[in-house]
């Protein structure tokens, strides 16, 4: 057992984090996110007799937002970055019916993919960008290089 850590002591719950774990793929740091608002990003090191230690959790929080998907991406030895799905569920609204008949009511969203850059020599994370992508896009699927 390397780790052991409390996030919510009701059980499993949407804002619970848990249900995504991204690696960055040098090893550097962990982000484990939840299905709605909380992120959380942990440092890894090695003390000097070569024990895994990992390092208080640091938050990346943002209200009304929901989690479809998350990754750790390869940016070489740059500051660790993770990619995540999301939805501002804040935002949504309703359609109106449209002039060939199709379906009233239907949510209107935008799912973009967001990015967040641990800033290892500031301990801090920071949310750099958001790109739109598909409202049908449901997976990250990290490739390296």
């Amino acid at each position: 057992r390397v780790h052991s850590e409390t996030f919510g002591k009701s059980g499993c719950r949407r804002i619970v984090p848990g249900q995504y774990v991204a690696v960055d793929p040098r090893g550097r740091a962990i982000m484990i996110g939840a299905c709605e608002k909380q992120k959380l990003v942990y440092t890894m090191n090695r003390d000097s007799s070569a024990n895994l230690t990992i390092s208080s959790p640091l938050e990346a929080h943002k209200s009304h937002t929901l989690c479809f998907d998350l990754c750790g991406v390869d940016v070489g030895f740059d500051n660790p970055v993770f990619a995540a799905l999301e939805v501002d569920y804040d935002d949504v609204s309703n359609a109106p019916a449209d002039a060939e008949g199709g379906a009233a009511g239907e949510p209107v969203y935008t799912k973009v993919l967001t990015y967040y850059e641990f800033d290892l020599g500031l301990n801090h994370v920071t949310r750099k960008w958001s790109d739109p992508v598909d409202p049908t896009s449901n997976l990250l699927v990290p490739i390296p290089g």
